[in-house]
């Protein structure tokens, strides 16, 4: 069985008590989900495969992965909607006024700061995700001046768990958890799916109805692709 299979957060609470027991104690950690996206990523790519193998925290977060865990048995286990653990995630650390730094999207500072003022966060810093493998260093130079222990990071996958881990690697005790797209739909700038397509577990859908060019290869053959693994994995073979 592969290992990431077996080292799932399986519930909304497990992983809330995760992040701020991590936050009290000043223990680091990295946090990312696993969509049927990421999944496929996940056996084409050793290094991000690795990556989340030994130092993330990985939860499941579309119903694809969700069907996949009860497929393979695990118990106890809840359907999680990373927008909504991502907000009240978010919504916690308002109230308890611990200080946020964001990155990723493509927002002017000008607007970041006004929205956090808006919604009372506690402003840390903010860069933007549009920069490339070159600029890493420099950037994480620049995110180190922040003034958070606490990050948000949505750059997609694998882009943003590898800048994640590149961003500890200085300071141990950040907590960072990746957020891909969700920065855009909590400040407004993309609309979510209907909730009816959310419910369903089929917001994929909806993206692909509103994003054919960028997303039709990824669910158009990304779908049979993980049910050819799913498949494999229930036989006792990882490929």
């Amino acid at each position: 069985m592969l290992k990431i299979i077996n080292k799932f957060l399986l519930t909304p609470e497990e992983i809330f008590n995760e992040v701020f027991i991590s936050y009290e104690k000043k223990r680091g950690l990295l946090l990312t989900y696993l969509n049927q996206n990421g999944f496929n990523i996940y056996f084409r790519n050793e290094q991000y495969r690795k990556l989340l193998d030994t130092f993330f925290k990985v939860y499941q977060a579309d119903l694809g992965i969700y069907l996949l865990l009860k497929f393979l048995k695990k118990e106890k286990i809840s359907r999680i909607d990373a927008s909504t653990l991502n907000t009240n995630i978010l919504n916690e650390i308002i109230n308890k006024k611990i200080p946020i730094s964001f990155v990723g999207g493509n927002f002017s500072e000008n607007f970041i700061k006004e929205e956090c003022t808006k919604r009372k966060i506690n402003f840390g810093g903010y860069y933007n995700g549009y920069f490339n493998e070159t600029e890493s260093a420099n950037v994480i130079k620049i995110i180190n001046q922040f003034y958070s222990q606490v990050y948000f990071v949505g750059m997609g996958v694998p882009k943003q768990e590898f800048f994640a881990y590149e961003l500890t690697k200085n300071s141990k005790d950040k907590l960072i958890i990746c957020v891909g797209n969700f920065l855009e739909f909590y400040f407004g700038t993309i609309k979510r799916a209907p909730v009816i397509f959310q419910k369903l577990g089929i917001e994929w859908l909806f993206r692909l109805l509103t994003e054919p060019k960028r997303l039709w290869k990824r669910y158009i053959f990304g779908i049979p692709e993980f049910l050819y693994r799913a498949i494999k994995m229930k036989m006792g073979k990882q490929y």
